[in-house]
Protein backbone atom coordinates (compact mmCIF):
# COMPACT_ATOMS: atom_id res chain seq x y z
CA UNK A 1 0.00 0.00 0.00
CA UNK A 2 1.35 3.64 -0.96
CA UNK A 3 1.67 6.09 1.19
CA UNK A 4 -1.04 7.74 -0.46
CA UNK A 5 -3.43 5.12 -0.35
CA UNK A 6 -3.08 4.94 3.40
CA UNK A 7 -5.59 6.57 5.67
CA UNK A 8 -3.70 8.24 9.02
CA UNK A 9 -5.46 8.72 12.30
CA UNK A 10 -3.79 11.73 13.70
CA UNK A 11 -2.13 10.50 17.40
CA UNK A 12 -4.37 13.16 18.87
CA UNK A 13 -7.65 11.71 17.59
CA UNK A 14 -6.45 8.10 19.15
CA UNK A 15 -5.32 9.75 22.29
CA UNK A 16 -8.97 11.60 22.81
CA UNK A 17 -10.66 8.46 21.33
CA UNK A 18 -8.42 6.28 24.09
CA UNK A 19 -8.75 8.41 27.20
CA UNK A 20 -12.88 9.49 25.99
CA UNK A 21 -13.52 5.83 26.32
CA UNK A 22 -12.27 4.94 29.74
CA UNK A 23 -13.52 8.23 31.10
CA UNK A 24 -17.37 7.30 30.18
CA UNK A 25 -17.92 4.45 32.67
CA UNK A 26 -16.52 6.81 35.67
CA UNK A 27 -18.48 9.90 34.70
CA UNK A 28 -22.11 7.76 33.85
CA UNK A 29 -24.14 8.88 36.58
CA UNK A 30 -25.71 6.39 39.05
CA UNK A 31 -28.97 5.72 39.76
CA UNK A 32 -31.11 7.80 42.47
CA UNK A 33 -33.72 7.08 44.77
CA UNK A 34 -36.28 9.33 45.77
CA UNK A 35 -36.76 8.84 49.73
CA UNK A 36 -39.71 9.60 51.82
CA UNK A 37 -39.38 9.11 55.79
CA UNK A 38 -42.20 9.72 57.74
CA UNK A 39 -43.08 9.91 61.61
CA UNK A 40 -46.12 9.84 63.76
CA UNK A 41 -46.03 9.58 67.63
CA UNK A 42 -49.88 8.40 68.84
CA UNK A 43 -49.65 10.48 71.79
CA UNK A 44 -49.01 13.21 73.55
CA UNK A 45 -45.18 13.71 74.08
CA UNK A 46 -43.13 17.11 74.04
CA UNK A 47 -39.43 17.12 73.10
CA UNK A 48 -39.69 14.15 70.28
CA UNK A 49 -37.42 13.83 67.24
CA UNK A 50 -36.69 12.24 64.41
CA UNK A 51 -33.33 12.09 62.79
CA UNK A 52 -32.30 10.73 59.16
CA UNK A 53 -30.03 10.22 56.82
CA UNK A 54 -30.13 12.67 54.25
CA UNK A 55 -27.55 12.43 50.62
CA UNK A 56 -24.01 11.96 51.44
CA UNK A 57 -24.19 10.44 54.81
CA UNK A 58 -25.30 13.28 56.59
CA UNK A 59 -28.17 13.55 58.82
CA UNK A 60 -30.66 16.11 60.08
CA UNK A 61 -32.32 16.13 63.18
CA UNK A 62 -35.77 18.16 63.91
CA UNK A 63 -38.48 18.23 66.32
CA UNK A 64 -41.86 15.68 66.20
CA UNK A 65 -45.12 17.86 66.92
CA UNK A 66 -46.57 17.16 70.68
CA UNK A 67 -50.38 16.88 68.95
CA UNK A 68 -50.85 12.93 69.05
CA UNK A 69 -51.24 12.11 65.13
CA UNK A 70 -49.78 14.73 63.76
CA UNK A 71 -47.38 13.87 60.61
CA UNK A 72 -43.39 14.59 60.08
CA UNK A 73 -42.41 14.05 56.72
CA UNK A 74 -38.84 14.71 54.94
CA UNK A 75 -37.76 13.78 51.44
CA UNK A 76 -34.14 13.54 50.36
CA UNK A 77 -32.56 11.39 47.16
CA UNK A 78 -29.94 8.60 47.38
CA UNK A 79 -27.56 6.31 45.79
CA UNK A 80 -28.68 3.36 47.31
CA UNK A 81 -31.59 3.12 49.37
CA UNK A 82 -29.89 0.62 51.72
CA UNK A 83 -28.42 4.01 53.08
CA UNK A 84 -31.97 5.30 54.31
CA UNK A 85 -32.59 5.62 58.12
CA UNK A 86 -34.27 7.29 60.13
CA UNK A 87 -34.68 7.34 64.60
CA UNK A 88 -37.29 8.13 66.79
CA UNK A 89 -36.75 9.43 69.84
CA UNK A 90 -39.45 9.99 73.02
CA UNK A 91 -38.27 11.52 76.41
CA UNK A 92 -39.20 10.17 79.61
CA UNK A 93 -41.91 10.67 81.21
CA UNK A 94 -43.85 9.91 77.48
CA UNK A 95 -44.64 6.71 76.30
CA UNK A 96 -46.63 6.38 72.76
CA UNK A 97 -47.01 3.90 70.13
CA UNK A 98 -44.96 5.24 67.24
CA UNK A 99 -44.95 4.84 63.55
CA UNK A 100 -41.90 4.69 61.47
CA UNK A 101 -41.82 4.48 57.55
CA UNK A 102 -39.23 4.71 54.80
CA UNK A 103 -40.52 4.88 50.88
CA UNK A 104 -38.50 4.42 48.27
CA UNK A 105 -39.38 5.61 44.74
CA UNK A 106 -42.83 5.68 45.91
CA UNK A 107 -43.42 2.02 47.74
CA UNK A 108 -42.70 1.32 50.80
CA UNK A 109 -39.42 -0.11 51.94
CA UNK A 110 -39.48 -0.09 55.54
CA UNK A 111 -42.15 0.31 58.06
CA UNK A 112 -42.56 -0.19 61.69
CA UNK A 113 -45.04 0.58 64.55
CA UNK A 114 -44.21 0.19 67.90
CA UNK A 115 -44.50 1.39 71.60
CA UNK A 116 -41.90 3.14 72.74
CA UNK A 117 -41.32 3.40 76.98
CA UNK A 118 -38.27 5.32 78.03
CA UNK A 119 -37.15 3.82 80.93
CA UNK A 120 -36.62 7.06 83.84
CA UNK A 121 -33.51 7.62 84.80
CA UNK A 122 -31.97 5.21 82.16
CA UNK A 123 -29.51 7.86 79.71
CA UNK A 124 -28.48 5.20 77.77
CA UNK A 125 -28.61 6.21 73.94
CA UNK A 126 -31.09 3.72 73.59
CA UNK A 127 -33.65 4.68 75.87
CA UNK A 128 -36.72 5.76 74.09
CA UNK A 129 -35.27 4.98 70.84
CA UNK A 130 -37.09 3.28 67.81
CA UNK A 131 -34.68 2.44 65.18
CA UNK A 132 -36.21 2.33 61.23
CA UNK A 133 -33.92 1.54 58.20
CA UNK A 134 -30.48 1.47 57.97
CA UNK A 135 -28.53 2.98 61.42
CA UNK A 136 -27.60 6.20 61.46
CA UNK A 137 -23.95 7.07 60.20
CA UNK A 138 -21.57 7.51 63.16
Amino acid sequence: MSPSNHRWIPVAALTVIAVGSQLSPATARADLHNITYRARIDGVSTGSQATFVTNGGQTSTTGLSSIPGNVFEANTVLPDPRQAGMQIVLHWPYSANVHCEIDVDDNVFTQLDQVVRPAPGNAGPANGVLQCGAPLPA
